[in-house]
């Protein structure tokens, strides 16, 4: 009897690997683990969150991370009166990473006509929209398909509490950007089960981070959109550390079902969708606005 073909395979995760190669997650306290390589990387394209245009080659492969599982993450420290603790690491991060020139040109098109006048809202991906796992957990989750080397494997993730709601809603007046640090293999099927909508407009990926002290940063400036009215989302401080100021510092998520945290910031964008400029505003934000 022949053998099924390895491409045809769907089985559970392991829980040593391969989750750990691709996806990025957090540890208990929500810092960052590891990266085992080293050096700087960052692409110079970005992917449409349009179905038809999210083959080809995958970038950064080797880039090995430890997972955390199975674990609360305690809340993340508010910008605002503790945003000057920041600012060392910030200048130390900039002039460590050189200038935007040095690294690479916009990594996204000009903005659409039918976001003109919006402010773009970046959104994290792991621990701030979703967490995944290798088991299934008490939370309701959903069992969602990811091929890694030619193998299909069950990742179970468990939808942060009013997500979809939240990203229609965010959709109405912010242009929706995911920028995660784990691989667009990994991503986008958990993308694609909870933006049904098609509400987000990119979707920036591990590729698209430069590596800084072990840990993966977002850098907001090649988004080729005004910093004045960008706002990031994201449970990862180090993910956000050259734009503190940009960024509102959400709970990692695992499976609380009581969270509430996507409508407390739904109502405050939502206040704030006309300001002049969003790093004005963002030290407002509390989780329970």
């Amino acid at each position: 009897m022949t053998s099924p073909s390895p491409r045809k395979q769907l089985v559970d995760l392991n829980p040593i690997d391969p989750l750990s190669n691709i996806a990025h997650q957090v540890d208990k306290i929500s810092k960052q683990q590891p990266v085992v390589v080293g050096g700087c990387r960052i692409a110079f394209e970005a992917f449409p969150a349009s179905r038809g245009q999210r083959q080809g080659i995958f970038c950064d492969l080797i880039a090995h991370i430890s997972v955390a599982l199975g674990i609360y993450a305690q809340k993340q420290p508010i910008f605002g009166k503790k945003r000057q603790d920041y600012s060392s690491l910030t200048k130390e991060a900039g002039a460590t990473l050189g200038t935007v020139d040095d690294r690479c040109k916009s990594v996204l098109p000009p903005v659409l006509l039918k976001d003109v006048g919006k402010k773009c809202l970046v959104l994290d991906l792991d621990e701030t929209l979703v967490h995944s796992s290798f088991k299934p957990t008490k939370y309701p989750h959903v069992a969602v398909p990811v091929e890694i080397d030619g193998v299909f494997y069950l990742v179970h993730m468990c939808k942060r509490p009013g997500v979809k709601e939240f990203l229609i809603e965010m959709s109405k007046c912010y242009e929706i950007v995911v920028y995660t640090a784990s691989l667009r293999k990994y991503a986008d099927p958990l993308l694609d089960e909870i933006d049904s909508e098609g509400v987000i407009r990119y979707r920036l990926y591990r590729e698209h981070c430069v590596q800084y002290k072990g840990g993966y940063v977002k850098d907001l400036s090649v988004l080729n959109r005004s910093l004045s009215q960008t706002i990031i989302i994201d449970n990862a401080p180090m993910s956000y550390t050259l734009h503190p100021q940009n960024a509102i510092g959400v709970t990692g998520f695992i499976d609380d079902p009581n969270d509430s945290e996507l409508g407390s910031i739904s109502r405050f964008l939502t206040t704030i969708r006309s300001v002049g400029d969003v790093r004005d505003h963002l030290d407002m934000w509390d989780a329970n606005y």
